[in-house]
């Protein structure tokens, strides 16, 4: 790991310091003719390349970006796959910053997220010191899920609760990382991306200060301004606040009302059918929906398949409705559409599974971040003290 980071800062002679352009050249060995994934953003909106090697272990990839953006790239290998249960954990991606420069990728395609970035990219050079640092937690995150896998199909319960414990303490420690980084680094544009990666895990009031502690120089950027406008919504749908309400229509055919929910406590639950912690939080919230809802609990689940870049809307539904078919899921459940309501920009999901409380009243009592035991232990003990008369 040290040879490997020690080449990071190291300047080829013919990098440019600017220009109107990014070159992107990745050399990994044992690439073949795998394609490689990149998720990357072209005039604010999220975008998917699929690159076709030049030749065997090369790509080149060329274009323009607007502000400096983190770019994700994963081998299309599917042996790398791991199948936990019903879904599919992919490995760890690349992350590296891009701008208008020049860079050579070098690395193993079976592992591209431990990839060598060589550039002169200020910005960039930046953003690798914390990926040096987080390096090592990406790895132990990847290796619980590998033995997750061997668990699971070897229908294999015991110490499994430990392992997700491990890797929620990593996670945590990730983005421990990157509150550090935004505090030390705060005239750098990765903080700006890194700051909008942190909404649901800081208090609004949190957010709102470090961004204002950012350096003025990236202020008037794109994406400087989207982040605002990130925190406003964020103090929208802060604890205290009225629920955003939408009417969309069920799985079942049903028609489901938010606000027509009023005087029922209501879970709702952003979710997909590729997240494996949100299938794996099913089971729990089969139980705490059976042993509620005759209370006046209820669950509305919203599932993002958008995000699995180049499906069409048919396929998209026909994935939700067969994760819902597979968890047998009983409660209420729309698939996330932005050309109906963009319901995951009104409530700001960066990460899934994320679940918003709502109290009787429709004011939002709790956010729930990811999928734990200590997660589900929150969730009952606000059930109860909102459903469960006190004698």
């Amino acid at each position: 790991m040290n040879k490997l980071f020690g080449i990071i800062f190291c300047v080829l002679p013919f990098l440019l310091h600017s220009q109107s352009q990014f070159k992107v050249e990745l050399n990994l060995v044992g690439l073949k003719n795998n394609k490689v994934r990149v998720s990357h953003i072209v005039n604010g909106k999220s975008k998917v390349d699929t690159l076709t090697p030049k030749k065997e272990d090369y790509i080149l990839w060329e274009g323009k970006t607007g502000d400096p953006q983190l770019v994700r790239m994963e081998v299309l290998d599917t042996s790398l796959y791991l199948r936990i249960g019903k879904a599919i954990a992919l490995p760890p991606a690349l992350m590296f910053m891009l701008t208008n420069n020049n860079f050579v990728i070098n690395g193993n395609a079976k592992e591209i997220w431990t990839s060598a970035i060589v550039t002169n990219d200020e910005e960039s050079l930046i953003y690798e010191k914390f990926r040096a640092e987080d390096l090592p937690i990406s790895l132990g995150v990847w290796e619980i899920q590998k033995e997750q896998n061997t668990k699971a199909n070897a229908k294999d319960t015991v110490g499994s609760a430990a392992l997700k414990d491990k890797s929620t303490a990593l996670r945590r420690k990730n983005q421990q990382l990157r509150v550090q980084y935004i505090d030390k680094y705060p005239a750098a544009f990765s903080s700006i991306l890194m700051l909008q990666g942190l909404f649901l895990v800081l208090p609004v009031d949190v957010l709102d200060k470090k961004f204002k502690a950012l350096d003025e120089k990236y202020k008037s950027s794109q994406t400087a301004k989207d982040l605002g406008i990130k925190i406003q919504n964020n103090k929208n749908t802060a604890i205290g606040q009225p629920a955003v309400t939408f009417v969309q229509t069920s799985f079942d055919g049903a028609t489901v009302d938010l606000a027509a929910m009023k005087g029922k406590v209501v879970l709702l639950d952003f979710w997909g059918s590729w997240c494996v912690p949100c299938r794996q939080s099913h089971p729990k919230l089969k139980e705490a929906y059976e042993k509620y809802k005759s209370l006046g609990f209820e669950i509305v689940g919203v599932s993002n398949e958008a995000v699995s870049k180049g499906k069409s809307k048919e396929q998209q539904d026909a994935a939700w409705r067969k994760a819902i078919a597979e968890d047998a899921i009983q409660w209420p459940n729309v698939l996330y559409d932005a050309d109906l309501n963009d319901i995951v920009k009104s409530y700001d999901i960066m990460g899934y599974p994320t679940k918003y409380l709502i109290d009787q009243k429709g004011n939002i009592v709790s956010k729930i971040l990811g999928n734990s035991p200590n997660n589900h232990d929150i969730l009952i003990k606000k059930l109860d003290e909102l459903l469960v008369k006190k004698e």
